[in-house]
């Protein structure tokens, strides 16, 4: 999906929804942030290609919790992103929702091609397949994995990016945003409230340097990559584009800490939840190696025909 498809959705969620300015540029500004998880500066092309963090690093369960603790209206903007991206085909590498713990399993229970592979007496907890080869060979290049079969932690769609889908989510978004701003501008509906609004430094500040550093760098992340792959390069963001894109982060980072310092009403609300999400990461944490013992002390099936725990 094209950045400005998945902004001009998360606009008309915001606007059907709520009713605020305020909360549906949080939205739109949510949208944004998953796609930060492309290979800009972060790794070389063989080691992006090699570990996959596209559509995995920031388009998972657990990011969304995260971008939760720093803003509920984020995280909705980020849901809406990743749920898009999930409708894609292998073309744009689709979405691996249970990123990291997928990364856990490595091997399947059966080959890309539906044949069993001879059992590892070293794990316990399988796939149930590989990822078959029909879908990485479909890939974007810049995108496109190694060699090595990989077990199918992804998530596909009908949708190839840049295609009638995301026309259509684009102009059906846009035109609901229209509707909406047409119906409140008359007095039909009150789907986005149009009276005047004192600016709020304390909500301005902290977005406007969010949007400044993840603007820069996507927009220097975009020209660096198309103009590698223009010339066929094996590359590696250097140089300018490298501090270019350390500070574009440091940039995004700061917006957080400026945010907390600005709101410090919602930071103590967030810094009061912290215990409890805590505990709940313990339990999860808990319930997951009992589990994983339990299962790793079982012996491997003994009949070929029979499969191993399969998540």
């Amino acid at each position: 999906m094209n950045l400005t498809t998945h902004v001009m959705f998360g606009v008309a969620i915001g606007t059907v929804f709520f009713v605020k300015p305020e909360l549906i540029v949080l939205i739109a500004a949510g949208s944004t942030i998953p796609d930060l998880d492309r290979e800009y500066g972060l790794l070389s092309q063989e080691s992006f290609r090699h570990h996959q963090v596209h559509r995995a690093l920031f388009h998972n369960f657990a990011f969304l919790a995260f971008v939760y603790l720093v803003n509920p209206f984020l995280a909705i903007g980020a849901f809406l992103h990743t749920f898009l991206d999930a409708l894609t085909t292998a073309h744009d590498r689709g979405v691996e929702w249970l990123y990291p713990f997928s990364r856990l399993v490595k091997r399947s229970v059966f080959d890309s091609h539906g044949e069993r592979i001879p059992l590892d007496p070293k794990q316990k907890i399988y796939f149930y397949q590989n990822e078959p080869p029909g879908l990485t060979r479909k890939t974007d290049v810049d995108l496109k994995p190694d060699q090595e079969h990989q077990p199918w932690r992804r998530t596909y769609g009908p949708g190839v990016s840049g295609k009638l889908l995301d026309q259509g989510i684009f102009v059906g978004s846009a035109s609901i945003v229209l509707l909406t701003l047409f119906f409140s501008a008359l007095g039909i509906h009150e789907f986005v409230d149009l009276s005047y609004q004192p600016i709020q430094l304390s909500y301005v500040v902290p977005l406007s340097i969010a949007l400044a550093g993840g603007f820069t760098n996507y927009v220097s992340g975009e020209v660096f990559r198309r103009k590698q792959v223009k010339i066929g390069n094996t590359y590696e963001a250097k140089g300018a584009y490298k501090i270019i894109w350390v500070v574009s982060g440091g940039v995004l980072l700061s917006a957080i800490v400026v945010g907390a310092v600005m709101n410090p009403a919602a930071t103590l609300s967030i810094v009061s939840e912290l215990p409890y999400v805590a505990v709940a990461i313990g339990l999860l944490a808990l319930v997951s190696f009992v589990l994983l013992k339990r299962v790793s002390s079982r012996p491997l099936p003994v009949d070929p025909k029979k499969d191993p725990a399969v998540v």
